[in-house]
Formats: structure tokens, C-alpha cells, sequence
């Protein structure tokens, strides 16, 4: 209201005209209220922040923007004149009446979060703040609230996932850093670093230098080039090792994956190093287990084969490679039944089959041929193995025992000879007795008729008889090892040329007969007339195979066995050896012929053409003179056989093939035999060539006729097996009571006290039942002329 002077206030004096003034002042004044009126106005409901006027007195609120309403979800008209700071909006009371004795004590508020209630019932969080204002001349409040929702959102979310970040970081074994590519360090690395490293992350922050130190001096180069590489803009990845403060190795895998800016510029590196010392070292322990299980199973001589269900070589051994004389990489993705015949890949395929499917263990013999054309027998054992995945797999162990069962043939042989030996041996002592009696008599029979006697072609047809007997029986022993030897140091070229006229005539005009002989041929030690008979009776196989004729070829040559001749020849030592090989180009033998040819009463001959003895005596012979013998022969390209005697030193005894002469004596012998016939027979045969006999039918006899016989005895002739005192026995006494005395043991049988695994022993004059009359003079003279013993021999 404006105020107007009286001429009394004014002194009477006219006053200045000045309500035009006041006039205009006050328009200018109301103008520029009302202009700061509009100002705020517009400042007011325009602002997007949320204002609203509050009257102290009472709390009711004067005016509120639109910014407000829209913010609550309410009409200005449901919240002007609401009193207590409209109560509606507080999303707390107490948080609102705690604001309004807040603003009494203090007269504002600034910058105060709270949470206010919109009318769907949804809290958003405001920035609010509050300050005294005179408004129509009331004292108010002005209130101002920021919406900021979405930024506590934000921050709560951001907060969160430093929260996260901070808890993965700090838990996981791996070493999160954040790497500067510009600047070339480390600004931020997790705890995990110093678990790791050994070291405060400080002293690697932002720095360079005593990052590098810890590396390993072999490494270093790598890790000094990693930043570089970060400039690429390309994620890197690469191991290296630390030395810890310890002194202890861990190996870091360390991998860094680029950030790029707006302008795609690569200015940070994100990454992992994780310690892989653990894995490092299970890994070289899988490697060495690996290793070790290699050399395991390369070291097994056997071959050992692992297949897939599919039949698919999976993993196979260095035996394996080395028999199918292929690689590994060769090997593996094949079946195997490749190159096989169709009918035994089938049976083998099979058989694999049989275990997939049961899951039982297979062991079979599978006849196959090697890459050189050999027929080789497998034993092989075939075993399910499922691995974790449920897949099966079949593990094939083999072996080849083709020696095994070539081996096992031999024993089968060894046993039938074995067998025939113990029959022969059995029945030799006792049968050679008989034989010695009937072919004694029938020859001195023959001896005392004359050529036109009645009865001489049936004593004739009963020697001869009793001589295929004889020479049977000592077939049986030949074979079954059980003969008497005589070895002596031979020059087998020696043997053969004496021969070479006999041959000729057995052989016949329509066979050639070549000599192949060594000059420096080593010695042997055999019993000649054994080793002449094993030439004549391979003389005569090979005759009988060439029909038509052809050619034999007797060859002689010092050969030395090595590993690899044993490997393939089962049975055979190494060393040297002397070699007697005799071949023909005759009609030859197939396998199975050849696999039964040393046996017994075997023969591919015509009926009542032979014995089939005669092969079995030479096979006899040479393994019980300690040698080897092979064959080798396929039908149509004839048969040569390899014979090996162990080589010797020493010089070669002469021998003489010659026609044994009758020596006469005077002599007085004491002959001592258990079987009378036998006993009978000798002293007839001495006593018609002059000799003085003395006879006892056992030891205990011998020893009571020396006993009285006052002249001298110059020769006992006794059997070796008595009952009682056996000859070596009582040769042994006689020569403590008639120093001097010579002996000639007769036996048809080996074991005996003079005779060690079929050799005589040396020194000892011996003569084989059955002896023919000839043979025993010869024999008796022979041990007669002996030089003395020495000294004298007990034996047991």
C-alpha cells in the first residue's frame, strides 16, 4: 500500500513531485517481481527436478511442479494442501519426521537420500534437500529432489561387481592381472599372486623389473618378448617357469586376451596365469608311466597286439613289429587279416569275435605263415578290456611256439624211443644170449659140415635168420640209445674214403657218387663202426629214393652254430661242429613224411623191403654221440641230410676196415658167465683154438677156482651183469690176488658199471653180444696182447 504526506508533515513547503516517481518505481518493481515471479514459475514447473513449497506453520503443501506429480504417480491436486510434507511421498514416516525436527533444529537440509513412494506402491530413491523461503510472506520451505534410482541402481550394481570381482579374484587359483600395453606393466594383480610367486603384488606393480627377476634364466626371453607381442592386438598364450624364494620350480601358463578402446585401439591386456606345476608334474608322470608301460611292453619278447571292436589295431608292441617286420605307424588302423588266407582270417576273426561278445578269455593255436613264407604255430591269448567309456578292446598276447611244439614232437619221439629202449634194453641181455647161442652153434655147424651136407642149407637158413636178428636187436639199441660205444678221435674224411669202394659197390653203376671233402676238416669223437654204419645206412636210404638213377653227393665241412642258426634249429648249442651232409636228387618227401621219419618201424618202402629201422639206428647214433641231425627234402627236388658232430682237438686214430683173423693160444683164460649155453659155447670156440679154460657160472665161483688154480690165469672173459658180484666186481679182486691179470668184459646192454651214458669206459677191453666165433678169438688175442695196467682199478 502506498503511504501519502500531509502539508503539516511536510513544514508547509510544497513538496516534491515525486509520486510519479514512486509511481514509476513501483511499477518497475511489480514488474520485475512478476517477471521473477514468471522467472521462478517457469523454473518451477519446467524443472525436471522434483520441487515442491511447503508452508512451516502447518507442513501443508503450498505448490508442487508437474515433475513431482508425474515422479509420485499422483494429480497436483490429490497433493497441494496436504499438510505434514504430504505423507503420501514418505516411503518411511520415521524417516520423514525425523527430516522435519532435522530441518527445526537446523533450519535446512542438503543433499539427504531418501526413499519416496510413488502411488503404484513402487520405492525410488531421491537426492532431497530443503531451505527456508518467505513466500506471500509466509515462512516456507522449498523443497528440491533429484530422482537418482537408477544411479544407486548403477552404483549397487557396479558395487556388486566389484564385490564379485573382488571375491572371484581373491578366491580363484589362478592369477588374474590387468596389463598397461602401452606402458609395458602390470596395474593390477590378485592375491593369488602372491600365493604363487612368493612375492608382495607391490613390488610387481607398475613395474617391470622384479616382475622379470623371479622368471626362470631359460624363460626369460619369452616373457621379455610377451609385450610386443600385446601391441599385435592378438591374444597370447605361452608357459614358462619361476623360481620361487625358496628355490622351489612352478610352471605359470599365462594367458592375455586384448582390450580395445572406442577407436579400436588395443591399450589393455585382461588375463590369467595359472600355476600348472601340479599338472606339469602329473603330466611327466603320465609320461613316465607311459614310458615305463612302453618299455614294459616292448620288452616282452612275446608280441602283444591291443584291437578296437572294430578289430582295428589300436596300440601294438616292438615284438609284434619285429615279426611282421613293419613300423608301428604301418600297423596301426589295420586288422591284421589283411594278407592273411581268407579261411584262417575268418577263423581268427571268429575267435575275436567269441570274446567281444562273451567277454570270456580265448587261448588258441593258430597255424600262420611269417612274411617269408615260413609256417609258423601261435599260442595265443585273447582278453576283453572295456575302458571307462564302456568300449571294448581286445588285448591279443602271442607266442610263438613253433619251436615249443616242434620241441614237443621231439619229446613224443624222444618218448617212443625212450619206450623202445627200455623194451630193448629189456629184453637185449637175455635175447642176445639166445641169439648168441643159435648163431654161435649154427656157425660152427656150418663150420664141421661140408658143402654137400643135407642138413647145411637149413642151418645156413637158421644163421642167417639169427643174424637179421642180431643185426635187429642192435637196431632197437642204436635207436634207443642204448648200444655200447667205443668212441675214438676220427678223421671223418678218413671214414669216408675207406668207405668210398664199399659205397660204390652198394650204391650201383646207375648212380654217380661225388665227394665234397674239407681240407682242414676238424676231428670228432664217435665210435667208428657207428659212424661207418650211419654212412652206409643214409648211403642205401638215398639209393632206394633214385630208382632211375641218379646222384649222390657226400659232403664234409667245419661249421660253428650262432644264436641266430639255435633260434632256428630247436635243440642245437652253439660251437663248433663238424658236418657230414649226404644228399640225393631223388624222388624226395613231403612235410609228413618227413615229420615221422626218424621213427621207429617207419617206412615208405614195399612190404618185407624194410625194416623201417634204418633211419631210426642213424638217428640213434648221432644223438648219442652228443649230434644234431636235419632234413631237408621237398617231392621231386630229393633229400640231403645234415649231420653235426661237436668238433675236437687231438690226433685221429688210424682206422682199418680188414677181415678179423682166428688167432690161436695156449693161454689158460677163466671164463665167467651166469648163462650156461652162452658159457658153454665161448669154451668150446677157445678151447678148439688151444686155449686152457677155466669156467664158473658166477662171481663167487670165479673167485674160489682162481683161488685154487695154482698156475698162472693170464685172462678173465667175463660178463659184465651177474647176479651176486658183478664182473667189474670181481675183475677188481682178482687183480689184488693175481697182479697182472687181464680182462675182456662181454655184455649186450649199457648199463652196466663199464659203461657211462652209453660210452665204454677207456682202456677196457670189451666185445658186444652176440659174437660171432671169429670175433671172440680176435677179441681175446687182442686183449691178450694188451700192454699191462699199471696199477690195479676197484670198482663198484
Amino acid at each position: 500500500m502506498c503511504r501519502v504526506y500531509s502539508k503539516t508533515e511536510t513544514g508547509g513547503k510544497p513538496l516534491p513531485d515525486k509520486a510519479d516517481q514512486l509511481r514509476r518505481e513501483n511499477a518497475r518493481l511489480n514488474k520485475e517481481l512478476q517477471i521473477a515471479r514468471n522467472r521462478f514459475d517457469r523454473i518451477f514447473h519446467t524443472s525436471s527436478n522434483l520441487m515442491a513449497i511447503f508452508r512451516i506453520s502447518d507442513g501443508s503443501c503450498i505448490d508442487m511442479n508437474q515433475a513431482i506429480a508425474d515422479f509420485g504417480g499422483f494429480d497436483r491436486e490429490e497433493l497441494i494442501g496436504s499438510s505434514s510434507m504430504v505423507h503420501s511421498l514418505w516411503a518411511d514416516p520415521a524417516q520423514r519426521d525425523w527430516i522435519i525436527q532435522k530441518i527445526g533444529e537446523e533450519g535446512s537440509i542438503y543433499n539427504l537420500e531418501v526413499d519416496f513412494l510413488r502411488k503404484d506402491g513402487k520405492v525410488r530413491r531421491v537426492l532431497f534437500s530443503a531451505n527456508p523461503i518467505l513466500f506471500d510472506d509466509e515462512p516456507c520451505l522449498l523443497s528440491t529432489s533429484v530422482d537418482i534410482t537408477e544411479r544407486k541402481q548403477t552404483e549397487t550394481a557396479l558395487r556388486e561387481s566389484e564385490e564379485r570381482f573382488q571375491l572371484i579374484t581373491n578366491t580363484i587359483d589362478e592369477i588374474f592381472y590387468i596389463y598397461d600395453a602401452q606402458k609395458g606393466i602390470a596395474t593390477y594383480l590378485s592375491p593369488a599372486f602372491e600365493r604363487v610367486w612368493g612375492y608382495a603384488r607391490d613390488r610387481a606393480l607398475n613395474q617391470d623389473e622384479p616382475f622379470i627377476n623371479p622368471v626362470h634364466p631359460e624363460d626369460r626371453e619369452k616373457v621379455m618378448n610377451w609385450g610386443p607381442m600385446t601391441r599385435t592386438g592378438q591374444p597370447v598364450s605361452y608357459e614358462y617357469r619361476i623360481i620361487r624364494a625358496d628355490g622351489s620350480i612352478r610352471h605359470i601358463w599365462d594367458r592375455g586376451y586384448p582390450v580395445a578402446q572406442k577407436d579400436g585401439k588395443v591399450t589393455l591386456y585382461v588375463g590369467t596365469g595359472l600355476d600348472v606345476t601340479e599338472w606339469r608334474q602329473a603330466e611327466e608322470a603320465l609320461r613316465e608311466s607311459r614310458e615305463y608301460l612302453d618299455q614294459i611292453i616292448n620288452g616282452i619278447a612275446d608280441p602283444v597286439v591291443v584291437k578296437d571292436c572294430n578289430h582295428i589295431h589300436v596300440l601294438v608292441n616292438d615284438a609284434f613289429c619285429k615279426y611282421m617286420e613293419q613300423k608301428k605307424e604301418d600297423l596301426i588302423g589295420k586288422t591284421g587279416f589283411e594278407d592273411l588266407p581268407e579261411e584262417l582270417a575268418k577263423a581268427l576273426l571268429k575267435s575275436e569275435e567269441e570274446v567281444l561278445r562273451t567277454g570270456r578269455n580265448s587261448l588258441t593255436e593258430d597255424s600262420i605263415i611269417d612274411p617269408h613264407g615260413l609256417r609258423r604255430t601261435w599260442m595265443t591269448r585273447k582278453s576283453l578290456l572295456t575302458n571307462k567309456k564302456g568300449e571294448k578292446q581286445i588285448i591279443l598276447a602271442m607266442r610263438d611256439i613253433t619251436e615249443y611244439k616242434q620241441l614237443e614232437a621231439q619229446l613224443l619221439q624222444a618218448q617212443k624211443m625212450e619206450a623202445i629202449g627200455v623194451l630193448a634194453g629189456g629184453v637185449a641181455h637175455d635175447f642176445n644170449n639166445l641169439l648168441n647161442v643159435i648163431n654161435g652153434y649154427s656157425e660152427l655147424a656150418l663150420e664141421s659140415l661140408g658143402e654137400d651136407a643135407a642138413v647145411r642149407k637149413d642151418i645156413e637158413q637158421v644163421w642167417d635168420a639169427g643174424k637179421r636178428a642180431a643185426a635187429l636187436t642192435s637196431q632197437l639199441l642204436a635207436f634207443g640209445r642204448k648200444q655200447i660205444l667205443q668212441p675214438e678221435i676220427l678223421d671223418l674224411n678218413a671214414i669216408i674214403d675207406q668207405l668210398s669202394a664199399m659205397l660204390r659197390r652198394l650204391i650201383g653203376e646207375d648212380i654217380d657218387l661225388a665227394f665234397i671233402t674239407s681240407q682242414d676238416l676238424g676231428m670228432i669223437h664217435a665210435d667208428p663202426a657207428k659212424i661207418q654204419q650211419v654212412v652206409l645206412n643214409l648211403a642205401v636210404n638215398a639209393r632206394d629214393a633214385m630208382p632211375k638213377g641218379g646222384k649222390l653227393t657226400i659232403e664234409t665241412a667245419n661249421i660253428h652254430f650262432n644264436e641266430d642258426y639255435i633260434r632256428e634249429h630247436s635243440g642245437a648249442k652253439p660251437g663248433a661242429y663238424v658236418m657230414l651232409a649226404i644228399s640225393d636228387n631223388g624222388v624226395g618227401m613231403d612235410a609228413g613224411t618227413k615229420e615221422h621219419l626218424f621213427e621207429p618201424f617207419f617206412t615208405t618202402k614195399e612190404k618185407n623191403k624194410g625194416t623201417g629201422l634204418g633211419l631210426a639206428t642213424v638217428y640213434g647214433i648221432v644223438k648219442q654221440s652228443n649230434g644234431f641231425i636235419w632234413v631237408y627234402s621237398e617231392p621231386g627236388k630229393g633229400t640231403t641230410f645234415k649231420i653235426y658232430f661237436p668238433r675236437v682237438e687231438g690226433e685221429s686214430t688210424s682206422i682199418e676196415i680188414t677181415e678179423e683173423p682166428e688167432y690161436p693160444g695156449t693161454e689158460t683164460i677163466l671164463l665167467v658167465e651166469d648163462e650156461a649155453a652162452v658159457r658153454n659155447l665161448a669154451s668150446r670156440i677157445l678151447r678148439d683154438r688151444g686155449y686152457t679154460i677155466i669156467e664158473a657160472g658166477d662171481g663167487k665161483e670165479a673167485l674160489r677156482l682162481a683161488g685154487e688154480y695154482t698156475e698162472e690165469i693170464h685172462l678173465v672173459v667175463t660178463d659184465v651183469i651177474m647176479p651176486g658180484i658183478s664182473g667189474s666186481v670181481l675183475v677188481s679182486r682178482l687183480e689184488t690176488t693175481r697182479p697182472g691179470i687181464k680182462a675182456l668184459y662181454i655184455s649186450g646192454y649199457t648199463d652196466n658199471a663199464i659203461v657211462h651214458h652209453g660210452i665204454l669206459d677207456s682202456g677196457i677191453a670189451f666185445l658186444e653180444k652176440p659174437f660171432s666165433p671169429k670175433r671172440l678169438a680176435s677179441k681175446v688175442r687182442e686183449a691178450l696182447q694188451s700192454p699191462p695196467k699199471k696199477e690195479s682199478r676197484e670198482s663198484g
